[in-house]
């Protein structure tokens, strides 16, 4: 399934620059050159002065959209559709532009999934679900999505670089994508196809790094009145390597668990290099999803935490009552887990977590002497020499200077008060 292109941010921190990722579910990647960087993107006037375009015409950078969206360059074009990168000149914000092309629009399944698409995303906020801005339908009638321009790279993208991720940054990050999925679920839609090319990472205004989930096209919207489910009678759902058994086997009563088992490959492949199905053709695929356990973690890649394999391996249960029950117990398992996973990573610097500060001998701290527990300037400069490792040298010899002044002042008194 195609993704719509984003650009690629800068250097620094765990993801490398890479050329710009496809996010969404409508066209292949672009051979034309990434939009590297906000400034890259031309500043426009906020009053249009060109004349519109057809999209079904010829489009160029500096075309108009709905008078509010301007063209600044093509990212991706193919038989379904084309994605921009825009600059909404309304509110000055740069943008991902997917229009769907009005032949595909015709497709009454193409032109559902794109709006459900919509639909689903649009009810979600969370910082770990790519945001869509809008939804219109351009001059001669083609739908279009707004999402927000992300910064980074596409999961898929780090797989195929660096082959696979440390674990306390993969928890890190699917920690957010556990919370996101909850939300999700809460609401009454399953994603079912999750998997490393609709997950994304960006970095965020802060330079932190955000797990993104993409692509709700092929989601299951849970309604009390009905359900939409974007299928065609008797089709299989999802990408073969990441579908649950349920879905394999065609059932129709797919619900959240589906999705247990999608992020439980994800992470499987992300700290092993490999998915944990593997098979020379698609009918083979299904029958070993359907009938074999996968193999353990630790024989693909051993030293792995023990902690973090039995969770993913919990995500992975081919009877879904046996799985994790819901992405919301999966998260706080998650949290456990990085906090494992910290605390031995501090433990290994020899330092100390600020959760730490207050619990005394518990942390290991060297005993104090009889001058250091004792009070007065005796005891205060023994503190200090204690702990001096942990201070600066500027503080300890200001500390030092006060003692000395604190002494002086000390038999002046004295010396007044004899006379």
């Amino acid at each position: 399934m195609a993704r719509v292109i984003l650009r690629s941010g800068s250097d620094g921190g765990g993801v490398k620059p890479a050329p710009p990722l496809l996010l969404g579910s409508l066209v292949p990647r672009s051979s034309g050159p990434p939009v590297s960087s906000a400034s890259s993107v031309p500043s426009v006037p906020s009053v249009p002065s060109a004349p519109q375009r057809h999209l079904g015409a010829a489009v160029n950078p500096g075309d108009l959209i709905q008078s509010r969206y301007r063209l600044v360059k093509l990212l991706g074009q193919g038989a379904s559709g084309s994605v921009w990168a825009a600059k909404n000149v309304l509110i000055d914000r740069d943008v991902a532009l997917k229009v769907m092309s009005p032949e595909v629009a015709g497709d009454a399944v193409a032109l559902q999934r794109f709006f459900n698409e919509a639909k689903a995303s649009g009810r979600l906020r969370s910082p770990s679900i790519v945001e869509i801005l809008d939804l219109g339908q351009a001059e001669d009638g083609s739908p279009f999505l707004v999402f927000e321009l992300l910064v980074g790279e596409g999961l898929d993208e780090w797989l195929r670089r660096e082959r696979t991720i440390e674990p306390e940054v993969l928890v890190e990050l699917f920690l957010g994508l556990a919370r996101a999925l909850d939300m999700a679920h809460q609401q009454g839609i399953i994603h079912r196809d999750l998997k490393p090319a609709n997950i994304y990472v960006h970095r965020n205004h802060l330079g932190e790094l955000v797990g993104k989930i993409l692509d709700f096209g092929i989601s299951k919207v849970l309604e009390k009145e009905h359900n939409f489910s974007l299928t065609r009678t008797g089709c299989v759902v999802g990408s073969p390597a990441y579908m649950s058994p349920e879905q394999a086997a065609g059932r129709e009563d797919v619900d959240a668990r589906a999705d247990i088992w999608s992020l439980g490959v994800v992470m499987y492949e992300a700290l092993t290099g490999t998915t944990p199905h593997q098979a020379p053709n698609y009918n083979a695929l299904m029958v070993r999803i359907l009938s074999k356990d996968c193999d353990p973690i630790a024989a693909r890649r051993p030293g792995l935490p023990p902690r973090l394999c039995q969770l993913v391996e919990a995500c992975l249960r081919r009877e879904r009552d046996e799985r994790i029950a819901s992405a919301d117990a999966l998260a706080k398992e998650l949290e456990a887990v990085l906090r494992e996973l910290r605390a031995e990573r501090f433990r290994g610097q020899k330092g100390r977590r600020a959760s730490d500060v207050g619990l005394g001998g518990d942390v290991g701290l060297a005993p104090e002497s009889a001058a250091a527990r004792g009070g007065g300037a005796a005891g205060t400069l023994g503190r200090l020499v204690q702990h001096g490792r942990r201070l600066p040298k500027a503080m300890l010899v200001a500390a030092g200077i006060g003692v000395v002044l604190w002494a002086m002042a000390l038999v002046l008194i004295g010396r007044y008060w004899i006379r």
